[in-house]
């Protein structure tokens, strides 16, 4: 049984072209990267963690530059441009934790200030002590 000539050429052009566009939608589907959830759950827990360490009062900036790092890191996502979105959410975490640095040094400064007047409380006293024998 011979097929028509003209019917045999439009299932082969046919054929072709279904396997060109697969091809090229399993390789565009193949090359898009997914989304970063590690590097978003990584800020987004640094971002908690400065919050619990009360960044907010020692280092408002970097806590506030955090979140608005972690918001642009999430529209990337929602847009689908995954390497931004890894990039933002890379610098989210890094000012988070910058954050918690600045808190812990602030905390500690206050404290060795405390420190220090009482130190300088308890000179007093053990003069005033002396001074009265």
């Amino acid at each position: 049984m011979n097929l028509n000539p003209g019917l045999h050429k439009g299932l082969r052009i046919g054929g072709i072209t279904l396997l060109t566009t697969s091809v090229l939608m399993f390789s565009a589907c193949a090359s898009a990267p997914p989304p970063p959830s590690n590097s978003l759950n990584e800020a987004s827990s640094s971002i908690s963690n400065a919050e619990r360490a009360n960044a907010g009062r020692f280092a408002a900036a970097e806590l506030g530059l955090a979140r608005e790092k972690f918001a642009q890191a999430n529209t990337a996502v929602a847009a689908k441009d995954m390497v931004a979105a890894e990039r933002l959410a890379h610098e989210s975490k890094a000012s988070a934790d910058l954050a918690v640095a600045r808190t812990e040094v602030a905390k500690a400064q206050a404290i060795n200030k405390e420190m220090e007047l009482g130190a300088e409380a308890l000179t007093e006293e053990m003069q005033r002590a002396g001074d009265q024998q």
